[in-house]
């Protein structure tokens, strides 16, 4: 087995060998739809995201200085950063944060539907109406967020210097039970992939 391609490919082989009736439901174009969006809300949306960091960084060279001391700080010379030295890395995940908020790589959530009929505050929603997060919007509420226009990671930090407990208002990855499966793999990924950028080269014009 090589990728995950492959996993999809077998598993339908073997779900068909124990049941016939599942070939006309597990059909080819359930695996090409399932491989696309792997690569389009998995692949795609880290990428993008990484792109958008590393234009802040770029235009804030004073913070990307901060992150590069932060690394320098706690890792060893010519040690490479490891997801375990995540934990102490506070600043560096911050500016992760501070992207994903000023830059949503998905500014408006996937739609839902009401289940039932519903009322949320002073509004009644009817059962089936279209709902969907406005992550830009909670992103950028000024109620929440001193100068939501400014870069600034701290925002993300407390008087410790640890990462704060995260608001409501941040949803990158959504909420509730349909939120982003991949959050607990992207997170991580993004930090070590950052880690390892600035651990190694600067970013200017």
């Amino acid at each position: 087995m090589n990728d995950f391609t492959d996993f999809l490919i077998n598993a339908k082989k073997q779900a068909i060998l124990e049941d016939p009736t599942l070939e006309s439901v597990i059909t080819n174009r359930h695996i090409t739809q399932t491989v696309k969006d792997i690569f389009l809300a998995g692949v795609d949306t880290t990428r993008q995201t990484m792109t958008w960091t590393i234009l802040l960084l770029v235009t804030h060279p004073e913070i990307q200085k901060k992150v590069q001391a932060e690394l320098d700080q706690v890792l060893d010379a010519g040690q490479a950063p490891t997801l375990r030295d995540r934990d102490r890395l506070p600043y560096t995940e911050a500016v992760l944060h501070e992207s994903m908020r000023l830059c949503p790589v998905v500014p408006v959530g996937i739609p839902h539907t009401t289940r039932c009929d519903t009322t949320i505050g002073e509004y009644e929603i009817p059962k089936g109406t279209m709902v969907m997060i406005n992550h830009w919007a909670l992103h950028n509420d000024p109620e929440v967020w001193k100068d939501p226009d400014v870069f600034r990671p701290e925002r993300f930090m407390d008087e410790d210097g640890n990462l704060a407990p995260k608001t409501m208002s941040w949803l990158p990855f959504s909420a509730g039970r349909r939120n982003c499966l991949g959050e607990t793999i992207a997170r991580p990924e993004m930090h070590l992939i950052l880690a390892l950028l600035l651990r190694n080269m600067e970013f200017i014009f």
